[in-house]
């Protein structure tokens, strides 16, 4: 079973606790006091959105989350936030899920690249082909919602706290 990566959109947003729960990322427009609570869970904080790496080192996170846009080139929305982060800080990366994509992000070097679920066919066959050539771990993307993830080989799985009591891999 893929470990779970508890992604907290808003403050209303519940912080679940489970040996399940790898870490947790969050939007780093929450505020501060919200931020610092999830940060003193003891577990890892990876942060999101437009001031992720800005709130990085104040708020003492373990990393940041890129979702990148497959309409601009990939590695210039990620190798600078890599840049600006350093290498003892993670970089996860969210791509579609295509060869080429993974290809690309993965030059980037981030400890994880994780794959939107658009196509379960397609998906299925880039996550296999992606787990064969390289050894950055692979996850999925379930912001969008909760999906059937059965038969798919990844490390992790992303899902909102909203979804995590409907959540069974």
């Amino acid at each position: 079973m893929p470990q779970i990566i508890l992604k907290i959109n808003t403050v209303n947003d519940k912080i679940y606790d489970s040996e399940n729960i790898c870490c947790y990322l969050a939007d780093a427009s929450l505020p501060e006091n919200s931020l610092q609570k999830i940060k003193n869970s003891g577990k890892l904080l990876l942060l999101f959105g437009d001031k992720a790496a800005e709130k990085l080192k104040p708020l003492d996170a373990d990393g940041v989350v890129v979702w990148t846009d497959s309409k601009k080139p990939i590695k210039a929305q990620i190798r600078p936030l890599r840049e600006k982060i350093g290498a003892k800080k993670a970089l996860g990366v969210v791509i579609a899920a295509t060869r080429h994509e993974a290809m690309l992000a993965s030059e980037a070097e981030p400890e994880f690249v994780a794959f939107r679920l658009e196509n379960r066919g397609q998906e299925a066959d880039v996550i296999k082909w992606y787990n064969e050539l390289f050894l950055i771990q692979s996850a999925i993307d379930l912001s969008s919602g909760l999906q059937d993830i059965k038969g798919l080989d990844v490390d992790f799985v992303i899902i909102n706290s909203s979804d995590y009591d409907d959540f069974s891999c």
